[in-house]
């Protein structure tokens, strides 16, 4: 007997594809998933992570420039605390809002050059196969957060001058080169790389090179202004640190080069492993068809990922570039979904199965970082390894709050980290950090009566003596006094086993009047 199809189901599975592949969903989707992971990280241990730390404390001020990183998303975590106040949910939240218009601008950017609109959400949705896009930038970045914004606004604008040629499209792309300019410093390969694979086209050439382009130019140059002006005369003190980072120790000019063509190997593959696995098996059947299809789009984003690649590797020959890690490589290979989904429009493929397919790799990725997420904060009590949520700032800060009663009292902390969670847990007090971040200055003594030194090693084992830790800046803020109180205290880590603590140092010091 002839097996005779349902009508129902044929009816129902383009419809539920039109679903799956309207913007309407991927924005409830995504709006979700990021008000998920802002209540996760309300709910685990309120220990700060490195960057959370870093941004409470630089919120503190509004300046042009701050250290080794663009300002941008200093001046956003600024705005955001001057108007909710410091909280986990202020944090978060501004972090998942980044986030949420991130992929947004990632889908409008797709929208602009695929055949198959729908297939906007397969582009969007590849950013979730990306490690670092999907769980680094949501365990504990925010400058490359900062820069997957600017990525992604920067790759809409491009695509719509170049579509949609208005005055508009030209005002936006010059706004979105500027900000992605003051993200991270590296993000300056993109626009480089996209201006020579346009100028290779000789339509899209003629589109660009328009009148329009000036007033976007000086769009661009007005936004990043405030910070370059600042950064040319703290340029060594704001570059050394992302340098060391880059440069290698290698004393052979060949051993420095093979050092640096292998990292950048290595960055390249784990960052575009998963997404390359994800989409070769969600579209195995029409594999060679998708390696095969080629439009003017694909070729010059194809050309934007190839350049930007040549780029670093002419770094890596003549500037001495010997560590690419994958983070670093975030802003400049970010298009790479964007590339498939454009591969895949070419080859003309139907996407009914490819949707139901990848939706379901995605919805199940964001139901595992969340849960990664949570466990990792957790798993200190069951191996001994405890994360930065656990350490116990909360506990310490109010043993400060105790010895700074009764005194106009500033709080010198060791480290940055130290420094943001006592400013997070004691808003309204003075908190330094000795030394200061790259480019500042240390806070001045001058009008307190009393300053409250806090320590630690970061691993929580037993601090050095007091002058060792402090005694350069004893020197710089010319204090001859001696502390009244110095004590070696141990709290409970968070969520960890009662018997095993992490200790800090403190020391009371009451000032001349």
């Amino acid at each position: 007997m002839p097996k005779i199809s349902s009508p129902t189901h044929a009816h129902d599975t383009p419809a539920l594809t039109d679903r799956l592949g309207a913007g309407q969903t991927l924005a409830l989707v995504l709006a979700v998933y990021f008000a998920v992971q802002v209540l996760i990280r309300f709910i685990i241990p309120h220990g700060l992570e490195l960057d959370e730390a870093e941004q409470v404390y630089l919120s503190q001020w509004l300046l042009p420039g701050y250290g080794a990183q663009p300002p941008f998303y200093n001046w956003l975590q600024h705005g955001a605390i001057q108007i909710f106040g410091i909280s986990l949910i202020t944090l978060s939240g501004l972090k998942g809002l980044i986030l949420f218009l991130s992929y947004m601008f990632y889908y409008l950017a797709a929208r602009q050059v695929l055949e198959d609109k729908r297939l906007a959400v397969i582009a969007a949705l590849g950013l979730l196969t990306i490690p670092q896009v999907s769980f680094e930038a949501q365990r504990d970045l925010s400058h490359t957060v900062a820069a997957i914004f600017g990525a992604s606004f920067f790759l809409y604008t491009l695509l719509r001058v170049i579509s949609r040629p208005s005055l508009l499209a030209f005002l936006l792309f010059g706004i979105a080169t500027g900000i992605g300019g003051i993200t991270k410093y590296n993000f300056a390969i993109l626009p480089i790389a996209a201006g020579l694979a346009v100028l290779m086209d000789r339509e899209m050439r003629r589109t660009v090179l328009s009148w329009k382009l000036l007033p976007a130019a000086l769009l661009a140059l007005a936004i990043v202004t405030p910070h370059a002006l600042w950064l040319l005369d703290n340029f060594d003190e704001a570059s050394q640190r992302t340098l060391q980072k880059l440069a290698g120790d290698e004393t052979s000019l060949l051993g420095g080069i093979a050092k640096g063509l292998g990292s950048l190997t290595v960055g390249v593959l784990s960052f575009l492993a998963l997404t390359l696995i994800v989409f070769a098996a969600v579209y195995r059947e029409h594999l060679k068809a998708v390696v095969r299809a080629n439009s003017r789009w694909t070729r010059l984003v194809g050309r934007i990922l190839v350049l930007s690649l040549g780029l670093i590797i002419l770094m890596i020959l003549f500037a001495g570039f010997e560590n690419v890690r994958d983070r670093w490589l975030t802003p400049i290979l970010l298009a790479a979904p964007l590339y498939l989904a454009l591969k895949i429009d070419a080859a003309k493929i139907p996407v009914e199965v490819s949707f139901k397919r990848l939706w379901g790799v995605a919805v199940v990725i964001m139901v595992l970082i969340p849960l990664a997420l949570a466990l990792r904060a957790n798993m200190g009590r069951i191996n001994g390894n405890y994360g930065y949520v656990n350490i116990p700032f909360a506990a310490l800060s109010k043993t400060v709050a105790e010895k700074a009663a009764g005194a106009h009292t500033i709080v010198v902390a060791s480290d940055g980290q130290l420094a943001g969670n006592l400013h997070f847990n004691l808003p309204g007090m003075s908190v330094a950090v000795d030394p200061p971040p790259a480019t500042m200055t240390s806070s001045s003594v001058a009008g307190f009566d009393r300053i409250v030194f806090v320590w630690r090693t970061k691993d929580g084992s037993m601090p050095v003596a007091f002058d060792k830790q402090f005694s350069n800046y004893l020197i710089e803020q010319g204090i001859t006094a001696t502390p009244q109180d110095v004590a070696i205290v141990g709290y409970p880590y968070q969520w960890g086993q009662p018997s095993d603590q992490y200790r800090f140092g403190y020391a009371v010091m009451e000032l001349p009047r």
